[in-house]
């Protein structure tokens, strides 16, 4: 019988080949089986035994996990099947007991640790190899650290097996190593005629002892297909697949078979990628590199490319792919935006159940009762679901009374009600609300001695909470939609059955303990992020959203593949965080693949090619150039590679220009939706944009009503705010002021950075401050200023002429307090005033404790040293801002010194914070100058005062002094020097853009300081109190109304 193995280029048509073998297989009176590595792959397979045969027949088309279970049906009835959680908490006991001492007693309870620990015996069981054989291979090892990993792995892998064995327990990987032992007594293969294996680009090892096991036989053929060969990139499947079967018996055939009819350009791409080499040339080629700031854009353009295929060029949905790796973070996008233009897509319509809020609201159930915490306790009493509407709709005077009770206290819950008898707007609903209160303390206060307790308790006042009846209720009264409702109705019962579950673990698998509640918490994460809640079943057509591994030999029209990014595709993480790259390399001689750096960097190639090669047409690839954060993302070295197969000419045609985060709602005028549309005709009315949308458009407008209202909606909204501007009798209104209005001169305001952001933050508490020197008295923020001062002249009087730079002087810093606190007055109680004290004593310390840590890793890392040299250091600058007078003061600037005690031009800018810190983006945005300014003024300061001819700027940062932490300005160059591993802002600038930067930022202050002084003192859109614990002192004599401001009317002072 034939044991042959079909390694063929791209596009050869060996698996419609083997699909007509197929058919006369059958039609002899014989089965086929036909193994396949994807869902995608089957079907692709299965259209095509109805194309070529009329339907399926006497053929088997799966995976390698249902060959198994039809080998195995018999054994796995007489055991129980346990799940991955399951798993996940039998590890956890078993390493809980046997840990101590070892090599990983430390991390033995750490969730991370067991799941490392259970992706290891996956592999290792795969690789059949039992825990025996598992210590001989320690036992080999010369590496005392690594042996001792081994050994100790090797005894949890012994204790799994074995507490399974006594239970008539199995998991999927038994079922695979099962079925290599079993093959010989199965009858499943009695009158089969012909075994095919197709798509794979890398096969297992029990995998392939299955397959040795089936070559064993003559009574069938045993095709393999491997439609993956590219002579640039054969390393991978020649050394893997080919090479492991060929020693099983298997023989390659080299005979050429018909190919696949396809575009001229693609095929060269799969074909020639990996090879360095020039073969594209030309101006119209079916090849396309993008690039997206953001996923909503990349998301956006690629839907358009499709509207566009479908519409012109008659291309059916389900013949285009688009393959991302990530898919979860691109499907809320995908399914919004493919909506909007009304394009069919195949995707799994689900909401994550931890993003949904009725899920954050039953966590912090658990985290109030765990934590005690007033955070929880506030969002329990404002929950839509938790608590009946008629509570919930008061939530903004219940969130009012919260942020004046003591949070830190432990019974706020006793203040919260006081304040809610003493508050008369809340009379007629006292009762109802101080039942709720009631409950939930009780929930709080009952005992729990282990987890298993503890869910049962959660469990409980769910059901007393009577959510399902308050969701019914939203709806009922059109809160919430019917779509809400539903999807809300579905997560609470997952929800419960999750806890259930888990508890039902709990009982069957593990030992509760009141030790074990954080791993509880971890596993409810872990659960509620696995599950998805969805009220549409899945589109069977559409366009496909793949992931690139499961580009498995299937054909499509058009291919997208999106994200193709460095980290991302391919992804050069390491699989198993246990073992670094010395182990793996080891273990490797061992023939024990954990799925290694090189390993999946190098399967990572093979999968982008085959993405490219599912391309009959065209193929569009796209990278982002920043994540959903920010920050910078690198395009993947597999563009670099695509990149290279064009000719200079070329790449200026089919690579995209960078599109930037400013133009990433710049849509062009053939909308592919009528949100577009309407985006279109606002952009090019108000912004003078090219062509006349009004006339583009305006049959979209006649023939909808809603488009037309939301058209003539906006415009209005937009003339109200043009008015602001044009209209002098509006503009007193709004908060501009006239010419002849009887104020301060506006040319004599003291300009300083704390000033502009100060009218950045609020225009109009800049104008009553400044402009009407009105204040209001306010005893917590006039004491926290007192304290930040206090800060500031201890920080200055202990730095300034000392000489430890790396010790902490407790003597120094004790003489300097105390005398601080000398000239403090109203605190009349002598043990109120030493513990106040005490704890400025304390926050100073560890400031002054973390600085000489910093300092010394910095002189550590570059053998110079940052000295504290200039302390609040006044300045007066007037060559920036457009020529304006500046005033400030520097807290701190620290100059570094190398070894011969020369000072090399390199600083650092401080300025103190008692509390939370900003970074780099606030002061992008134009709203914090502070920063900026100071370097401004240092320059000048250090070339004039100190003859320091090249100053060289290391950082601008912000330190916390109570929150011990440091935020700013860094160059990327230095950041590794000045923090601590992965510590330090995550965004960082380059050093040809420093200045860039600072130049965009004074162009911002200046455009303010240019409002300032022609009277321009409108609200913000958003008022900065809007959503904090405490009012801003001028509220009652503000006109902010978020509601007007949202609608656009009236939106004034």
């Amino acid at each position: 019988m034939l044991k042959e193995i079909f390694y063929v280029p791209f596009y050869s048509k060996t698996r419609d080949m083997l699909i007509m073998k197929s058919i006369d297989v059958i039609k002899s009176g014989k089965r086929v089986v036909y193994v396949l590595p994807s869902r995608e792959a089957m079907f692709d397979v299965r259209d095509k035994f109805i194309t070529y045969n009329g339907g399926i027949t006497d053929t088997d088309i799966f995976g390698f996990e249902d060959l198994e279970k039809q080998i195995c049906g018999d054994f796995i009835k007489d055991y129980t099947l346990i799940s991955s959680y399951e798993i996940r908490e039998i590890l956890r006991n078993i390493l809980h007991k046997i840990c101590d001492n070892s090599y990983y007693e430390k991390v033995k309870g750490k969730a991370g640790f067991v799941k490392s620990v259970l992706s290891f015996i996956k592999v290792i069981k795969r690789k059949m190899i039992n825990p025996n054989e598992l210590k001989s291979i320690a036992d080999s090892i010369d590496r005392p650290t690594f042996k001792d990993k081994l050994k100790n792995l090797a005894y949890f892998y012994e204790s799994y097996e074995e507490y399974k064995i006594k239970r008539k327990l199995i998991d999927v990987d038994d079922i695979s190593i099962k079925a290599v032992e079993l093959f010989q007594n199965t009858n499943y293969f009695n009158n089969v005629g012909l075994i095919i294996v197709d798509g794979f680009i890398n096969i297992d090892y029990v995998n392939m002892k299955l397959i040795g096991e089936m070559a064993k036989s003559n009574r069938y053929d045993i095709y393999i297909n491997i439609p993956f060969k590219n002579e640039f990139n054969e390393s991978f499947i020649r050394n893997g697949i080919i090479k492991d079967l060929c020693e099983l018996g298997f023989n390659v055939n080299n005979d050429i078979y018909e190919m696949i009819e396809v575009n001229h350009d693609v095929k060269k791409v799969a074909t020639y990628i990996y090879s360095g080499e020039t073969v594209l040339n030309g101006e119209d080629l079916s090849i396309k590199i993008m690039n997206s700031p953001s996923i909503e854009h990349e998301v956006r353009e690629t839907a358009r490319l499709i509207k566009r295929k479908i519409v012109f060029d008659k291309i059916n949905p389900d013949r285009i792919a688009v393959f991302i790796k990530n898919i979860d973070n691109y499907r809320t996008q995908i399914i919004d935006i493919f909506d909007e233009m009304n394009i069919p897509v195949k995707i799994n319509r689900g909401i994550k159940l931890s993003t949904m809020p009725i899920t954050n609201d039953i966590y912090n159930l658990i985290s109030y009762k765990l934590n005690h915490d007033y955070e929880s306790f506030v969002n329990i009493m404002t929950s839509k679901f938790l608590v009946p509407y008629e509570i919930s709709k008061r939530s903004r005077e219940i969130i009012d009374l919260l942020s004046g009770i003591d949070r830190d206290k432990d019974n706020f819950e006793d203040e919260f009600v006081t304040a809610m008898k003493d508050d008369k707007s809340l009379n007629a609903t006292f009762e109802f609300l101080k039942r709720y209160v009631d409950v939930f303390i009780n929930f709080r206060e009952v005992p729990y001695k282990d987890t298993k307790e503890f869910v049962e308790s959660v469990l409980k006042v769910i059901d007393l909470l009577e959510i399902d009846f308050n969701i019914k209720a939203l709806f009922d009264m059109g809160i919430i939609r019917s779509s809400d409702f539903i999807s809300n109705v579905k997560a609470l019962e997952t929800i419960k059955q999750i806890l259930n579950k888990e508890l039902e673990i709990k009982k069957q698998y593990g030992e509760p303990s009141i030790d074990d509640i954080e791993n509880f918490q971890n596993d409810i994460l872990d659960m509620l992020s696995n599950f998805d809640v969805s009220i549409r079943n899945l589109d069977f057509e559409g366009v496909r959203i793949i992931s690139p591994d499961l580009a498995r030999g299937q054909m499509y029209d058009v291919v997208f593949i999106l994200g193709v990014n460095e980290g991302v595709l391919p992804s050069t993480k390491s699989i198993n965080p246990i073992f670094d790259l010395s182990d793996e390399e080891y273990l490797e001689k061992h023939g024990i693949y954990m799925l290694s750096r090189k390993w999946e960097f190098e399967r990572e190639k093979v999968r982008f090619n085959a993405c490219i090669a599912s391309a009959l047409k065209e193929v569009y690839v796209s990278y982002r150039t920043t994540d959903e954060d920010g920050c910078n993302m690198i395009k993947s070295p597999f563009i670099d590679d695509l990149q290279n197969l064009f000719d200079e000419k070329s790449k200026k045609r089919l690579i995209a220009p960078i599109v930037y985060m400013k133009d990433r709602f710049a849509f062009e005028c053939d909308a592919a939706s009528k949100d577009e549309a309407l985006l279109f005709m606002i952009d090019s009315k108000w912004n003078k944009r090219q062509g006349d949308a009004n006339t583009i458009y305006s049959n979209i407008l006649e023939n909808d009503l809603y488009l037309t209202k939301s058209y003539s909606y906006i415009n209005f909204s937009a003339s109200i705010e043009k008015k602001r501007r044009a209209n002098c009798e509006v503009d007193n209104h709004m908060g501009i002021i006239s010419k002849d209005a009887n104020l301060k001169e506006l040319s004599d305001i003291h300009l300083s950075a704390s000033s502009l952001n100060s009218y950045v933050v609020c225009p109009f508490k800049f104008f009553i401050e400044t402009l009407l020197n009105l204040h209001v008295s306010d005893e917590f923020i006039e004491s926290k200023k007192s304290i930040g001062s206090l800060y500031h002249e201890v920080l200055m009087k202990y730095y300034k002429d000392n000489l430890d730079l790396y010790d902490v002087n407790e003597d120094r810093l004790g003489e300097i307090i105390d005398e601080s606190f000398e000239k403090i007055t109203g605190i009349e109680n002598d043990i109120i005033f030493d513990k106040i004290k005490q704890e400025f004593h304390n926050v100073v310390f560890q400031l002054v404790k973390d600085d000489i840590s910093n300092r010394l890793y910095y002189y550590n890392k570059t053998g110079a040293e940052l000295i504290p040299s200039i302390f609040e250091k006044k300045f007066e600058m007037k060559d920036h801002y457009g020529g304006n007078i500046f005033h400030g003061k520097i807290d701190r600037i620290d100059l570094e010194r190398n070894i011969d005690g020369k000072f090399t031009g390199k600083y650092v800018i401080y300025d103190y914070k008692s509390g939370g810190i900003d970074g780099i983006r606030q002061c992008i945005e134009g709203l914090d100058f502070q920063l900026p300014t100071y370097y401004m003024a240092v320059e000048n300061i250090l070339k004039e005062e100190f003859n320091i001819e090249y100053p060289k700027c290391l950082g601008l940062l912000y330190y916390s002094i109570e929150k011990v932490k440091r935020n700013g300005i860094v160059l990327a160059l230095y950041k590794k020097d000045l923090f601590k591993g992965n510590s330090g802002p995550r965004d960082v600038v380059g050093e040809n853009n420093f200045n860039v930067i600072i130049d965009w930022i004074e162009k911002k202050g200046i455009e303010n300081i240019d409002k300032i002084k022609t009277g321009i003192f409108n609200l913000p859109d958003e008022c900065p109190f809007e959503n904090l614990s405490f009012n801003c002192a001028y509220k009652s004599i503000c006109r902010y109304d978020k509601y007007a401001m949202g609608r656009g009317e009236n939106s004034v002072v």
